[in-house]
């Protein structure tokens, strides 16, 4: 019997997204952005959506959103995930523009609590927080206690 897959990790260099990973390994959550019309541009492609520009540069963000939709993962389709399981993969509309969406996981929240619109933030844990080291830090979300009001 062969030895299972290891657990998927991205590939850190890749042109197009190497800025999110940089970002989050300082504990900023970075999206990439229209120099041209102020478009976010995520998934990005090298090209603006909204008006095809090419001037596209990555802008630090609040790490804010609201919870747009999320699935319970109760049992890994993907085996390398199994560790994970059950985990809750979220999609989050980003307060800078709702339109936005980023997809990621939610940690640290009880599926029962729930709902569309909750607010969210994000934390840079460990990718395979809680289950595995993988040494990559990842921004992953979770249930925004203070409602979205910045208390610092």
């Amino acid at each position: 019997m062969s030895d299972p897959k290891p657990f998927p990790l991205p590939d850190l260099g890749n042109g197009e997204i190497a800025p999110l990973w940089r970002a989050a390994s300082e504990h900023e959550f970075q999206l990439p952005r229209c120099g041209n019309c102020g478009a976010f541009d995520w998934y990005p492609k090298g090209e603006c959506k909204q008006c095809h520009g090419r001037d596209i540069e990555w802008s630090k963000l609040s790490g804010r959103g609201t919870l747009f939709s999320w699935a319970i993962v109760k049992r890994a389709l993907h085996k390398p995930l199994t560790p994970l399981a059950p985990y809750i993969s979220a999609i989050i509309a980003i307060d800078e523009d709702p339109s936005t969406r980023f997809v990621t996981r939610l940690i640290d929240c009880d599926p029962a609590d729930l709902h569309a619109g909750m607010p969210v933030e994000v934390r840079f844990v460990d990718l395979g927080y809680p289950a595995i080291e993988t040494g990559i830090v990842a921004p992953l979300f979770t249930k925004n206690e203070t409602n979205g009001r910045d208390e610092r």
